[in-house]
């Protein structure tokens, strides 16, 4: 295949670039400007410096014609860890919806084939668990499942003579890994909150799915790989369930050597929290949340969202993905959140 990565030199592009010319494909990345990508990206791959969100629908086709590319791995895109200063909503349909689509037209129309697309495990909570309400409570998971349905529609719907182009939504997890001048978004979504300069960890009792950067990059490959021909499809990806208390440890492990002591206090307790400590300073800032707090506290952060063990296993089947060392991935990024002497 002759695949273009969109964040090619991003956390999960580079893994993805890796894996792709370890099997052969030809591999080129678009991504907006590294100072230091020439140290560290793949020589084998072909880069080039681009902003898929200020890039015209044109100037997309163009690259992609140019390139003549048959298969794409969208990898770019701000997830609910991050905060705009304006409407969370309005923010994440813009980056999500609007220009997303944008890029998936321009490569309908180029001819690529087969798109694999970077999502949220938010999406098989929110088909499983549909009391909780997520996407609509969430503004970030509602516009991700917006995001998937438009992604498809453009792929699939009746277009002239134009081809219909196969999508394959990876509904990714806890993504544990390091990527060289890229600080772990692990140090601001919990250590800074809720570790940093404390004797006691106060987390709610929960858990997660967890995959680390490596299989990511493997599934995204795989999907482009081994995909069914002439449908989409969405693609649960997971290594391994673990509870927020190990993960803890384990960056914490990462950071000092040792885990620090954790409380579980009711989830009650810390919706209102989270909410005073938070979701109000913020918007007094002029901040807003992609994730609603109160109800991530309640409904995400103190329930298990695991994926279970045989979906597991059969979605690496499928795509060829590897399994196991989130434990020494989560140490790793535990390390690299912190320079030395910042975590004191």
């Amino acid at each position: 295949m002759n695949i273009i990565i969109i964040g090619g030199t991003g956390l999960l592009g580079n893994q993805a670039t890796n894996v792709a010319l370890e099997r052969g494909h030809s591999v080129s990345s678009l991504a907006v400007e590294d100072a230091h990508a020439e140290e560290w990206y793949s020589k084998q791959a072909k880069s080039y410096t681009g902003d898929v969100f200020s890039m015209s629908e044109d100037e997309l086709y163009e690259f992609f014609k140019q390139g003549g590319y048959d298969s794409m791995i969208y990898a770019v895109g701000p997830d609910d860890r991050y905060s705009p200063h304006e409407n969370a909503y309005n923010f994440f349909y813009e980056k999500l919806v609007n220009q997303c689509s944008k890029v998936f037209r321009a490569a309908r129309k180029a001819g690529i084939k087969k798109a694999s697309l970077c999502s949220s495990y938010f999406l098989y909570f929110d088909r499983a668990f549909p009391k909780k309400k997520l996407s609509t409570y969430h503004p970030y998971i509602k516009v991700r499942k917006e995001q998937a349905e438009a992604i498809i529609k453009i792929a699939t719907e009746e277009n002239g003579d134009l081809p219909k182009m196969d999508v394959y939504v990876m509904e990714l997890p806890y993504i544990f890994g390091t990527c060289p001048y890229r600080r772990p978004i692990w140090r601001e979504t919990f250590l800074d909150h809720f570790a940093k300069g404390k004797k006691m960890i106060m987390f709610p009792k929960g858990g997660t799915v967890m995959a680390t950067t490596r299989h990511i990059g493997e599934a995204l490959v795989g999907s482009l790989e081994y995909g069914p021909d002439g449908e989409c499809k969405h693609y649960s990806i997971g290594d391994e369930n673990h509870d927020y208390n190990w993960m803890l440890d384990k960056l914490l492990i990462g950071i000092q050597g040792k885990p620090m002591k954790i409380w579980n206090p009711p989830k009650y307790l810390c919706a209102i929290g989270a909410d005073l400590l938070i979701t109000k300073p913020d918007n007094r800032k002029g901040i807003y949340h992609g994730l609603d707090y109160f109800h991530l506290m309640t409904d995400i952060q103190s329930d298990y969202f695991y994926y279970p063990e045989n979906e597991i296993e059969d979605t690496c089947a499928e795509l060829h993905i590897k399994r196991g060392g989130v434990e020494e991935a989560v140490i790793e990024s535990g390390k690299a959140c912190y320079d030395p002497g910042e975590w004191k």
